[in-house]
């Protein structure tokens, strides 16, 4: 992780200082609002300490007129060998109208007539950054917890830059979509555990759930479908520079055959050795004592709040 640098920039309400504060408590050294002409300096500043540390810098739409240096400051660092990472955090503009009314807090495009208007001229403003960037978070559907939760998958291990995250999700159907999926695989077309009585109480990482979707429900064919399409295309995004594919599976109340097929599928990701892999089950409800709790998802069982800011 020494010698990383990322700039976290995004749509003002949408969590981009969520994301610096999770960075922070991972151990990145952070600074917020920066003018994008002293990046470089900041860089070989970090870069010469005794005890390096990973640099985080915000830069957003309040950079104003810094925000033009940014294409010489990214020639600078490029010329100098130094691999700039991108993060461009979004959101829904209904979400983000809902956030600014909850909290009252001003928009920073202080010209716009209204909130609408701002987050408008925000997304023109930012528009350069945002094509920049590999690696996107859409928090129109995350509380704090969650936000937080998803940078310590994708930033908190000692992994070489670069390297591709591939995230699987599970979900329901009946709570919606997941937004940010670049995948979308519908298994409601399985035999459904929760008509067996004795699987019902029970969630998709359960032995006997698992055992039943993939015997007797039909997920093992599905799931080699899932595999044969997924071995294909994740050598390319890899090979693009893709930084993160999210894969969303879902049945009707994401608890029983999605579950068990997302463990399953990530199972067999890890297996190509090409990416590093989470998985997390968005609509499980709180499982029975014999079930283990997902490795890697440590806050998607947070109460729901204030969307992350």
């Amino acid at each position: 992780m020494k010698g990383r640098l990322l700039v976290v920039t995004g749509i003002s309400g949408s969590g981009r200082s969520t994301c610096l504060r999770a960075l922070e408590d991972l151990g990145w050294f952070c600074v917020d609002n920066l003018p994008a002409q002293l990046l470089a300096d900041l860089y070989d500043a970090m870069r010469d300490r005794t005890e390096p540390q990973p640099l985080a810098v915000g830069i957003d739409v309040r950079a104003g007129a810094f925000l033009d240096d940014m294409d010489a400051a990214l020639h600078t660092l490029d010329a100098a060998g130094v691999h700039v990472e991108f993060l461009f955090v979004d959101c829904a503009d209904d979400v983000l109208i809902r956030r600014f009314a909850e909290t009252r807090r001003k928009h920073p495009v202080l010209a716009a007539s209204s909130i609408a208007d701002a987050i408008r001229t925000e997304r023109g403003r930012m528009l350069m950054l945002r094509e920049r960037t590999a690696l996107m978070i859409d928090t129109s559907e995350l509380n704090v917890h969650e936000l937080k939760a998803r940078i310590g998958e994708l930033f908190g291990g000692d992994d070489d830059v670069g390297t591709m995250r591939v995230a699987v999700r599970s979900f329901g159907f009946k709570h919606g979509l997941p937004r940010d999926s670049d995948y979308v695989f519908d298994v409601r077309c399985l035999a459904n555990p929760h008509f067996v009585p004795a699987l019902r109480p029970h969630t998709g990482l359960s032995r006997e759930v698992r055992d039943y979707v993939m015997e007797s429900a039909g997920g093992d064919v599905y799931l080699q479908h899932m595999i044969k399409l997924l071995d294909h295309t994740l050598p390319s995004h890899r090979a693009e520079g893709r930084a993160l594919v999210t894969v969303a599976i879902g049945c009707t109340g994401g608890q029983h055959r999605s579950v068990a097929l997302a463990e399953a599928l990530a199972g067999h990701i890890r297996t190509l050795r090409i990416a590093v892999v989470t998985v997390a089950h968005r609509d499980k409800p709180e499982l029975a004592e014999d079930e283990a709790a997902p490795r890697t998802n440590d806050g998607a069982d947070a109460a729901p709040g204030r969307g992350p800011r």
